[in-house]
């Protein structure tokens, strides 16, 4: 399950990229962002050991398996976090009332008002593989987006952190990407209350910038 974790996020990251003009190229093994790379998303990611990269130039790099030790290269480690998942759910009770999916540009500035990111193109919300939500009433907001095998969750936001927010979360995303196995990754008390919600830790990830 953890391949497939990363490879919503490879995918992910593409369309993120893609979308702001650069030049993404994906192997078995990794994928290179090249272009004017958005903040936060990295110009490099590897998800197999043992390769023979060419860090050259590179000034980010996501360690999806957690196993390189890039310091040798002059980068510096930023973060480790973990892989999660965990089946969607059937759930027939109504779609929790504060939340709204965007549809239109309105409803964007809403949602942007929330989560304050700059990574996110504003019409994001026209994609019929993302879903883009957010709760006035709880300050919380995050994105949905699925590749067609699994869900990713991403840029959860909130005042708080507990099991029902994150209930929320995966009623929502099961709700508008049905039968789909939901899966990111999260670190610190996101990565508590995630798993306090019924999310499996499938496997780390590090992050290193230079």
């Amino acid at each position: 399950m953890r391949q497939a974790a990363i490879q919503n996020n490879f995918d992910w990251c593409r369309l993120i990229c893609e979308l702001h003009g650069c030049t993404v190229t994906e192997t078995a093994d990794s994928w290179v962002a090249k272009g004017d790379v958005p903040l936060l998303y990295p110009e490099m990611m590897v998800r197999a050991h043992q390769q023979q990269l060419d860090l050259s130039g590179v000034r980010s790099i996501k360690d999806c398996t957690a196993g390189y030790d890039f310091s040798r290269a002059g980068l510096t480690h930023l973060f480790t976090a973990e892989w999660i998942t965990r089946r969607p759910i059937l759930d027939r009770r109504a779609l929790p009332a504060d939340w709204t999916v965007v549809r239109d540009v309105q409803e964007a500035a809403r949602f942007f008002a929330i989560l304050e990111t700059e990574d996110v193109p504003q019409r994001l919300f026209e994609r019929s593989d993302v879903r883009l939500f957010f709760s006035e009433q709880q300050q919380a907001g995050f994105i949905a987006y699925s590749n067609g095998q699994t869900t990713g969750l991403s840029h959860l936001t909130s005042n708080y952190l507990d099991e029902r927010l994150w209930d929320d979360v995966i009623r929502l995303s099961s709700a508008h990407f049905p039968g789909q196995p939901l899966v990111g990754y999260e670190y610190g008390d996101q990565l508590i209350t995630a798993l306090e919600a019924g999310f499996d830790d499938i496997g780390p990830l590090a992050v290193w910038i230079r």
